[in-house]
């Protein structure tokens, strides 16, 4: 099957929340946490940074993978306390902290990597080099804009990143 990756447009944000859920590592149990998941594993890039983001559409036009990015840490971190926070404290603060420690944890490999990314493709479009292709795309944007390096989040037990 052949895969496109073009820009994220604001019609992908249902399949792109879609897809998030789908690879999360663990499926939420709760509201809250489902809230959580969308507001800091997309919803931050998807609203604040959408020039940053890349999709992978099949030939069917089903939207299959992503990489959501940050370009500038600094930026991402008072754009995050500003607009995110506020939204992960009214329903629950407890995820608010958590959320706000992934922030500063962030910070501390800015001086080395300014910008990060979330990539995620569903299982049926995985080695088929559709986490290549994304990554590549989105390495010749930022290249465009002269950045200097990108941190790759993935979580813990990835059985898709090895």
């Amino acid at each position: 099957m052949e895969y496109e990756i073009r820009p994220y447009t604001e019609k992908d944000r249902e399949a792109v929340r879609a897809i998030c859920m789908k690879t999360a590592q663990q499926m939420p149990r709760s509201e809250s946490r489902r809230l959580y998941l969308y507001q800091t594993s997309c919803d931050y890039y998807l609203d604040c940074e959408p020039e940053n983001c890349f999709v992978a559409q099949d030939d069917a036009g089903n939207v299959v993978g992503y990489v959501l990015c940050a370009a500038d840490c600094e930026t991402y971190a008072r754009r995050f306390k500003e607009k995110i926070l506020p939204k992960l404290k009214e329903y629950s603060k407890l995820n608010a902290y958590f959320a706000r420690t992934d922030v500063l944890l962030l910070g501390q490999f800015a001086m080395f990597f300014p910008a990060h990314m979330r990539l995620a493709v569903l299982p049926q479009a995985r080695r088929q080099g559709v986490a290549t292709a994304l990554t590549d795309a989105l390495r010749a944007h930022l290249t465009e804009r002269r950045g200097k390096g990108i941190l790759a989040i993935v979580p813990k037990k990835s059985d898709a990143a090895k």
